[in-house]
């Protein structure tokens, strides 16, 4: 396994990208010496998630048809294309205050009660690259979470109102964007609540 450098390096991004990927392999690592039901389960694991994504970008994309219809127009008497021009809004708005919220206890744990911060901290790499490394491996799962819901429907959208195809990588990027101003906001929020009280202590309030 790579090691990190014996040379402090000043340079943020590639310390960030070396210690994702030092985090990427020791999850490879754990599944490959995993037992085989363990492997089977995370496979399996995938596969559901792959399908649910389908199945709601399929049921989605059905339903913002027919909301996009003449016929549904002509029998509710007035047009729905208003509300499903909203509809990009009020789902990233729902992602940045999701993401707010859960990842205020989460952030908690990875910055301050994380049991390999100490060594973290005395590797050379930057302590900023330190911090944003942790705060991505915090909030990926978040952003998996919301990516799972709310790209199917987003996509949908753009299929049903035949969308420009920039609309596509477009929509990922600013997913990408909410999801890590959220967290940049909610990791203030941990920092600032962890000077004032003890972390251990605010983690016991926040699980009873």
């Amino acid at each position: 396994m790579n090691t990190l450098s014996a040379v402090p390096t000043a340079r943020l991004f590639p310390s960030i990208w070396k210690l994702i990927r030092l985090r990427l392999l020791l999850n490879w690592n754990a599944f490959k010496h995993a037992k085989i039901g363990r492997k089977i389960g995370t496979i399996l694991l995938v596969i559901l998630a792959v399908a649910f994504t389908g199945f709601i970008f399929f049921l989605s994309w059905l339903l913002l048809g027919f909301l996009r219809s003449a016929n549904l127009t002509r029998y509710v008497g007035f047009n729905v294309a208003p509300f499903l021009q909203s509809v990009p809004v009020l789902i990233f708005a729902l992602i940045f205050l999701g993401i707010l919220f859960s990842s205020f206890g989460v952030l908690l744990q990875a910055l301050y009660l994380s049991g390999d911060m100490d060594f973290l901290l005395t590797s050379p790499v930057p302590i900023r690259a330190v911090f944003v490394t942790k705060l991505l491996q915090a909030v990926l799962p978040s952003f998996g979470l919301a990516a799972l819901f709310g790209l199917p429907v987003l996509y949908g959208l753009g299929i049903t109102g035949h969308y420009n195809l920039l609309y596509y990588p477009l929509v990922l990027l600013s997913m990408i964007a909410v999801t890590l101003a959220a967290a940049g906001l909610s990791a203030l929020l941990v920092m600032l609540v962890a000077r004032l009280f003890p972390p251990r202590r605010v983690a016991e309030v926040l699980g009873s």
